[in-house]
């Protein structure tokens, strides 16, 4: 899809009375090559593409659907520069022969002073350690701010909250869901959901032979990992969806099951956002733990605010609304 820089274009432009189209940027792209271009040939040759019908339009999300994906692209960079420091200190501390005791976490505020006594350190790695181990910390208060706000959103939302129904579905991967997606209403068909998400199959056809191929990499390539961790994760417990996707598996390897898994709950996904009736939904029990999980995330200071008095009244609560909300 187009950045927000073009939606912000296209925001300001329809203000001042314009209408504006933003076009697919892969399928423009590859038309969009020639030799010696400029901008009137470009200007010329985007008008065409667009006449033609070669490059689709695309879906200008809402002020409300941009805030949420930029919180969404802002915790996933929270989550590498984490895993950048975590990966740099213990290569820092394996360079000085250092094996830490199993058990042991870095991301704890108490990790450095365990770390200190282990070697008798110069002034400088002293430093050096302070600033990598401070660069993790303040990484992982940030990753837990920005999960607080997500789970925040979910908790006063019921149709964000009934995705929670769904088996597999967790905070981040229930979040993503609401800011890729947006308005379900774009979507008339789960099909053309499982499209937009890229878990459709390519299709092969040569003279009288027709298949099905492999994924391409068109779609939105961070959902789709996720939905793929989640259905890897289905594989292995038990849930509604993990007997036919073990199946699969034993016909068409784990991998494929599950790409399999990920679609049969995309559609899934569909179906709960247009208010129909599924059955991958989880049991009570699972239902609870994942409530538990969210009520961890918010926190007792938050639960406070937000009138509940302890995490088993926000449990009750969240349950009963899920029974009844269609």
């Amino acid at each position: 899809e187009a950045s927000a820089n073009s939606f912000t274009i296209a925001e300001r432009l329809t203000a001042l009375g314009r209408q504006v189209f933003i076009l697919e940027s892969h399928r423009a792209g590859q038309i969009g090559k020639s030799y010696l271009a400029n901008d009137k040939v470009d200007a010329a040759k985007i008008a065409r593409i667009y006449l033609s019908g070669l490059a689709i339009k695309v879906w200008q999300p809402d002020a409300e659907t941009r805030q949420r994906r930029e919180l969404l692209s802002t915790y996933q960079r929270c989550v590498k520069e984490s895993t950048r420091a975590q990966q740099h200190l213990r290569s820092f501390l394996n360079e000085h022969a250092l094996r830490l005791p199993k058990g042991f976490r870095l991301c704890r505020p108490e990790a450095l002073a365990r770390l200190l006594p282990l070697k008798d350190w110069s002034p400088r790695q002293k430093l050096l350690l302070g600033e990598m181990h401070g660069s993790l910390l303040a990484a992982r208060e940030r990753r837990t701010r920005l999960r607080r706000m997500m789970a925040l959103e979910i908790e006063e939302t019921p149709d964000f909250l009934r995705l929670y129904k769904l088996a597999g579905l967790s905070l981040v991967t229930t979040y993503a869901l609401v800011a890729i997606i947006g308005n379900i209403g774009r979507f008339a068909t789960s099909r053309k959901l499982v499209s937009y998400l890229g878990l459709n199959p390519s299709v092969v056809e040569s003279g009288n032979f027709e298949g099905g191929g492999a994924l391409h990499q068109h779609g939105r390539g961070s959902l789709r990992a996720l939905l793929i961790q989640a259905s890897k994760r289905l594989l292995t417990t038990v849930n509604p969806l993990q007997k036919w996707g073990l199946s699969v598996a034993l016909r068409r390897g784990q991998n494929k099951a599950a790409v399999a898994v990920a679609r049969k709950l995309t559609v899934a996904v569909w179906h709960v956002m247009q208010g129909h009736w599924n059955k991958t939904l989880e049991e009570t029990t699972t239902l609870l733990t994942k409530l538990t999980k969210l009520a961890t995330e918010l926190g007792v200071g938050t639960l406070r605010e937000l009138g509940y008095a302890s995490k088993l009244a926000f449990q009750e609560q969240k349950l009963e609304v899920l029974r009844t909300h269609p």
